[in-house]
């Protein structure tokens, strides 16, 4: 079961944020995936901010903090590996953070309050290391046990997040879609992961 948890918790926290998008945007008037930012549908006074804070954000973040946990047991141990998966962990803060400190309407306040300002620092903190911790554990992959595709993914992935990074500007009317290329690309690689966890390491053990 060990062995399950990671690719089970990394592909239900996938399932989690890409519901709650399509939903929450779906029942937010005149929401653009393209120009605004996940975060607005959890925002105070946003339509269903409760539903999205508790029933989406919160559990997201804690199964990705389950598939680092518990990935960290599973993976061959080294310090890259260690620092990725940390990094993937503080990722997964910006969504327990987002469910207790919303942003404000809009999340784009002149004078933010002190929850926009946690929101902002949490969650900025895990989108700066997601390329990073991506490109080091795709770098340790390439040792692991039959890793090979898995780390190609992993450059892939740490291209992408940079790429969605690089663009999340606040002024840019494609934010929303940056916000979601980076994202998917750290969640649908724990999935890969979690789905090599199980599939691979228990042969090799």
């Amino acid at each position: 079961m060990a062995f399950r948890t990671p690719f089970i918790s990394a592909s239900i926290a996938l399932f989690f944020v890409v519901a709650l998008t399509l939903l929450g945007g779906a029942y937010y008037p005149d929401y653009s995936h393209l120009s605004q930012f996940i975060s607005e549908l959890g925002a105070r006074q946003a339509p269903h901010e409760q539903f999205v804070r508790w029933v989406g954000f919160l559990p997201a973040g804690v199964l990705v903090l389950v598939f680092v946990i518990v990935a960290f047991k599973a993976l061959p141990r080294s310090a890259l590996t260690t620092l990725g998966l940390l990094g993937i962990g503080a990722y997964a803060l910006g969504y327990v953070a987002a469910a207790f400190y919303p942003c404000d309407p809009g999340c784009r306040p002149a004078e933010p309050s002190t929850s926009q300002v946690i929101h902002n620092i949490v969650g900025l903190t895990g989108y700066l290391l997601a390329p990073l911790s991506l490109a080091a554990l795709a770098w340790s992959a390439r040792d692991w046990p039959d890793g090979g595709s898995l780390a190609a993914a992993g450059f892939v992935a740490a291209i992408l997040t940079l790429l969605g990074l690089l663009l999340l500007s606040p002024e840019s009317h494609y934010v929303g879609l940056s916000q979601r290329i980076l994202e998917l690309s750290v969640l649908v690689w724990i999935v890969m992961c979690g789905w090599y966890i199980m599939a691979r390491l228990p042969n090799a053990a």
